[in-house]
């Protein structure tokens, strides 16, 4: 991988929200980003050089404050691309200064509702909740939904809990999907074995459908009060049990939801991380091409479900952890 040997570049902007002005370094110490399709919210910790010890004769504190906006660019050769925007959350004392940040969600921290309803869907909810953003979720009604002085953050939280939806940003729009249709919200991109992988920071495992002990259990909760369940795959005392929960659905829809799910999780190919450098780019909710000329019968793509983005004075990689197995097969650079 000839980035390796490509002249390294990082720039950091912090804005005042309030008022538009900020202040601007041409490079960082280090950072790490963790982006995700799970986790909801995506984070950044940043390290400032020392020699920004002072700048026009100002303490560096002077400059910016929690609760300021935060873009990190990084790229090489002079080529920037944005890699996280949000909100810094926590100035760490000493020096070199180090920020935590977290992404756009951040204001979504900081609000309340008090709300009720007797039957609401899910796209119904998030708009009024998510104000501002595009919806992107499951077709489904809550039923009777009732929050008490809780944040967007808490709801979302809950939504997960209760319901198995996974909420992320991209861009201007909030997904809120099940985990296992979290598939085609990113691009196609390719690590080949024997040009762009960190062999010595990947640690994948290939495993076979039978290797799986993966039990799904979906449970309907009906708007009669009574409930209903269905479970499907492994039979053994060890498996491990997913349960996902959902409203008003027949025993016929409980089935089919739990075999997707099942059909997700249990498959012939990889699991865990895979490291490679700066570029490709590859986010969080990507296909991953895999392609090992060594042995082509494991190829095959997967949807990244986490990366995270290291960089420092000498390293610029990006570490992906692997989720669902994809049939896309089609790279967009």
């Amino acid at each position: 991988m000839a980035g390796l040997y490509l002249n390294l570049n990082s720039r950091l902007t912090i804005t005042d929200a309030t008022i538009g002005k900020g202040v601007q370094f041409d490079h960082i110490a280090e950072c790490e980003v963790r982006r995700s399709v799970v986790e909801l919210g995506d984070t950044a910790t940043i390290t400032i050089p020392r020699r920004y010890g002072k700048i026009k004769d100002r303490g560096i504190f002077e400059y910016f404050k929690v609760g300021d906006k935060i873009k990190l660019e990084l790229g090489y050769n002079g080529e920037l691309f944005t890699e996280f925007t949000g909100y810094l959350r926590e100035i760490e004392s000493g020096y070199p200064v180090r920020l935590q940040c977290d992404d756009e969600l951040y204001p979504l921290r900081k609000n309340s509702w008090n709300k009720s309803w007797q039957s609401i869907k899910l796209k119904q909810l998030l708009n009024v909740i998510v104000p501002g953003y595009k919806i992107e979720c499951a077709d489904v009604n809550l039923g009777k939904f009732q929050i008490d002085n809780a944040s967007t953050i808490v709801v979302l939280q809950e939504l997960k809990k209760q319901y198995g939806f996974s909420s992320f940003l991209k861009e201007n729009t909030l997904y809120c999907q099940f985990t296992y249709d979290v598939r085609g919200v990113g691009d196609i991109k390719t690590y080949d074995f024997a040009k762009n992988v960190r062999k010595d920071k990947t640690s994948l495992k290939y495993r076979r459908k039978e290797d799986f002990k993966i039990q799904i259990k979906a449970i309907s909760n009906n708007s009669n009060g009574k409930k209903t369940s269905v479970t499907v795959g492994s039979k053994e005392k060890e498996a491990s049990v997913r349960t996902l929960n959902f409203k008003d659905k027949t025993e016929k829809e409980l089935r089919e939801l739990a075999l997707k799910q099942l059909d997700a999780l249990v498959f012939d190919g990889f699991e865990g991380t895979i490291s490679g450098f700066g570029y490709p780019r590859v986010q969080a909710g990507d296909t991953l091409k895999i392609v090992n000329e060594k042995e082509p019968e494991r190829n095959g793509s997967y949807l990244v479900e986490g990366v995270t983005i290291k960089y420092g004075n000498a390293y610029y990689e990006r570490e992906c952890k692997l989720s669902y197995k994809q049939t896309n097969t089609e790279e967009v650079k």
